[in-house]
């Protein structure tokens, strides 16, 4: 996206991609020389999708845990290719996605969550759900079959935002490949705003607050809102889980262990202090137009566990989405040996965790 485009979105109420060099993320170099430390990589720079592990950083919980933590994004949706490489030792991102890499043999393991709903939500334009006579409050598989025939926005195949997308039009009873077009948008936030602003896509699924920005500045409208009225089957679905390789989880258990800490105690805070939480989303989403900034909060507070502790639900959950997306594909179902021990180690988190 050119300068003037991104300045006149940033005008109307988007909120900016903000590099990870500058505001609460820090620099790249400016590693904690007393700390042990960890590098964690994510798709976008800013999201409530990561807040918690932000909220970590900026309170230095993670300092307080006895590590430095190094930040950095890509933009793009898929990045377990950058983890395996070494470019990063911590990855943010979707349990599901990790699974199929699990699948491929890749030595991969999750070790912590944080994040309990599928928040990447789903907006369309709102002439084309007033003229399907659907709003937000109609059946889930009502408000999926609004997506037949439309171009929908998400990060790029693979990713959350993908998946759900390819989820939804299974449950309206869509070929994603045929009855509609899912249309990758790299760049973050501002370009799926754009995209969206300039009509090259009639819906996206992507987190908040771009989500709430399309609604209040662009003519759209939530068909999904899956944090506060998700499909019942996806009201306690893992969506944001922190991954690492085996060669790191041999090579810094004692980092590893600090990093479950600090997001342990995040998660805390966050919830018996809900408004020191807030207040450092104020300043999170300091380019959010302040007049959104109540509705967007109130929209994402209710996504975060207590405790970043997965689940055997929680997977057994992730594996019949994988199935079921499996099953449209024509493709077998996740083989029943593959277990939760497979996907998950926790001891890194059990003993971050003592004496919490």
């Amino acid at each position: 996206m050119n300068y003037s485009n991104e300045r006149r979105l940033v005008l109307k109420g988007v909120l900016s991609v903000w590099a990870t060099t500058g505001g609460l993320l820090g620099a790249p170099t400016a590693w904690a020389q007393d700390k042990d430390k960890l590098s964690s990589l994510r798709s976008t720079s800013r999201s409530w999708l990561w807040s918690a592990e932000d909220y970590a950083f900026s309170q230095k919980l993670f300092e307080k845990s006895g590590l430095a933590v190094e930040l950095a994004s890509t933009n793009r949706g898929v990045n377990q290719d950058a983890l395996l490489s070494g470019a990063a030792e911590v990855l943010l991102g979707s349990p599901a996605t990790n699974m199929r890499v699990q699948l491929l043999g890749r030595p991969v393991k999750m070790i912590c969550g944080w994040v309990n709903k599928f928040a990447s939500n789903v907006v369309v334009k709102k002439t084309i759900a007033d003229k399907a006579g659907i709003t937000e409050a109609s059946q889930p598989d009502a408000k999926a079959a609004v997506l037949r025939g439309l171009r929908v926005g998400t990060t790029g195949p693979g990713g959350g935002p993908d998946q759900l997308t390819r989820y939804l039009m299974q449950r309206g009873k869509i070929d994603p490949d045929r009855d509609a077009q899912i249309v990758p948008v790299q760049g973050g936030p501002s370009a799926m705003l754009a995209a969206f602003d300039k009509g090259q896509i009639d819906a996206f699924c992507l987190s908040s607050p771009a989500s709430d920005v399309a609604i209040a500045k662009f003519g759209a409208t939530y068909l999904f809102n899956m944090v506060t009225n998700p499909p019942p089957e996806l009201a306690d679905f893992l969506y944001i889980a922190a991954s690492v390789t085996e060669k790191t989880a041999k090579d810094k258990p004692k980092e590893l262990a600090a990093y479950c800490r600090g997001i342990a105690l995040a998660l805390r805070s966050m919830t018996q202090d809900p408004a020191a939480f807030k207040a450092f989303a104020r300043d999170y989403f300091k380019d959010l137009d302040a007049s959104l900034f109540d509705t967007v909060f109130a929209n994402n507070v209710g996504m975060y566990m207590k405790t970043p502790v997965p689940t055997q639900k929680h997977f057994d959950v992730n594996v019949e989405f994988l199935n079921l997306d499996n099953r449209a594909r024509k493709q077998p179902d996740v083989p029943a040996s593959f277990k939760f021990a497979n996907a998950f180690d926790l001891s890194f988190l059990d003993k971050g965790m003592q004496g919490l």
